[in-house]
């Protein structure tokens, strides 16, 4: 959905993410969406979003950011499914297109397309995943990780090297 002024102009991108943060307010009934990892706040932006209330979902595209704790996700195009039209709790979140995820500290990840799961704390990154720790890079077709115990599980390992 992309937000235009009467006048047929776009709306400049402070406005647009204002109008974007109100309406997702607004369909969730708080200051934010409570997660079950420590409660946590997922907090967003984007150029753009479309959301659809008798789904719960939320669709945000271009420039799309999500911080949920120590988390980041970055990418052009992302859904965030609830349970229900009455739950603010986000459940589920697929992004695609250049996605990027990272614990803030010393991991990050590339790849074409992102699952996570809220409530297992469980990701999935596929696609020419590039997978980063401090100096070393395995790349592979997927990869799975575990938020808790922050266990990393790779499929289809290409071209990869680990420093010490």
């Amino acid at each position: 959905m992309l937000i235009k002024a009467m006048s047929g102009e776009p709306v400049n991108k402070a406005l647009l993410s204002f109008i974007n943060i109100f309406l997702f307010l607004l369909l969730f009934h708080g200051a934010g969406i409570s997660a079950e990892v420590k409660r946590e706040v997922l907090r967003f932006s984007s150029d753009t979003a479309q959301i659809k209330k008798s789904d719960g979902i939320l669709h945000l595209s271009g420039e799309v950011k999500i911080s949920y704790g120590q988390y980041v996700i970055r990418s052009d195009l992302l859904m965030a499914k609830t349970n229900s039209i009455d739950s603010p709790e986000v459940k589920i979140i697929e992004a695609s297109k250049n996605i990027y995820f990272s614990n803030n500290k010393d991991i990050s990840a590339k790849g074409d397309k992102l699952f996570m799961d809220v409530d297992k704390k469980f990701v999935l990154i596929e696609g020419n995943v590039e997978f980063s720790q401090g100096k070393s890079i395995i790349r592979a077709e997927k990869i799975n990780v575990d938020l808790v115990t922050e266990t990393v599980d790779f499929e289809g390992i290409k071209d990869s090297f680990i420093k010490n």
